[in-house]
């Protein structure tokens, strides 16, 4: 039963996976992505990631794998 509601959340997620994850932040921040780990956002299943600005800037985002959401630590 268990594996079954954990079938069942992953396909209601947006963002399904690391990779996906990273095109994300590509796309929407001009910056070299440095890694991107799995977490919890906002009590739900993310992910986050460390980029690299092209000004030499470290920083996160925190993606929300429900809602896809990201937002800039």
């Amino acid at each position: 039963m268990l594996i079954a509601a954990q079938k069942n959340t992953h396909q209601n997620l947006r963002v399904k996976n690391r990779q996906q994850a990273t095109q994300m932040v590509k796309g929407r921040y001009n910056a070299k992505v440095l890694s991107v780990q799995s977490t919890r956002v906002n009590g739900n299943p993310g992910y986050r990631a460390k980029l690299l600005s092209q000004d030499g800037v470290v920083f996160y985002v925190a993606i929300d794998a429900v809602t896809g959401q990201m937002r800039r630590q």
